[in-house]
């Protein structure tokens, strides 16, 4: 009798080892369902305040460089017209010609440096409105509860006269998303919050 009591508590300690065992390998193979959203990154940016503001500080500068250019043309023009009043060939008409050349150069320099600086300002505003996104997306998900954020590029059609359709294509990362599961809107809330909160709006 005592041995076969013996002999029930072994298997009943080898049945519950086995338990626990398959109960810590079935939660690893049935672990909790991902929850993603998308996000139309187009549209976020359009929709962003602080993309605006960088919009608005684009067309200031565009504006004083338009300023600037015109009065930098009209002061070469005058040059220019001044070669009239000397007889071609003197060293007075060489010395205003000069002049007229140096002015020319200097302008030429002013555009290119212009759009220089200002290619180099715009990428990087971008590039820090990205970074932006996403971290304000991380903060969105731990806030809601995301395991996971896509840039929606799906609904962006690829051109028909693409010279690299396999590149485009290969490039794409959803071929499809459910309007269920986008963030964009909440994104945007998010972030024109944040931003509002911060420049005291």
């Amino acid at each position: 009798m005592k041995r076969h009591l013996v002999g029930m508590s072994v298997a009943v300690a080898i049945l519950a080892t086995s338990l626990v065992g398959w109960e810590a390998l079935a939660g690893r193979l049935m672990a909790s369902p991902t929850v993603v959203g998308t996000v139309d990154l187009p549209r976020v940016l359009e929709s962003l305040e602080e993309w605006q503001a960088e919009v608005d500080r684009s067309q200031v500068a565009a504006d004083q460089f338009q300023e600037n250019l015109k009065q930098r043309s009209t002061e070469l023009e005058a040059l220019d017209a001044d070669l009239e009043d000397f007889v071609v060939g003197t060293p007075k008409y060489i010395d205003a010609q000069r002049v007229v050349k140096k002015a020319a150069i200097d302008l030429r320099a002013f555009m290119g440096l212009a759009e220089m600086r200002e290619a180099r300002t715009k990428q990087r505003a971008m590039l820090r409105i990205y970074n932006h996104i996403r971290e304000a997306s991380g903060s969105l998900s731990k806030q809601d509860g995301y395991g996971l954020i896509l840039m929606n590029d799906s609904a962006i059609p690829i051109p028909e006269d693409s010279r690299d359709v396999l590149g485009d294509i290969s490039a794409r990362r959803v071929l499809f998303a459910s309007n269920t599961i986008d963030v964009t809107q909440p994104l945007i809330d998010f972030m024109n919050t944040q931003w509002r909160a911060a420049h005291g709006n």
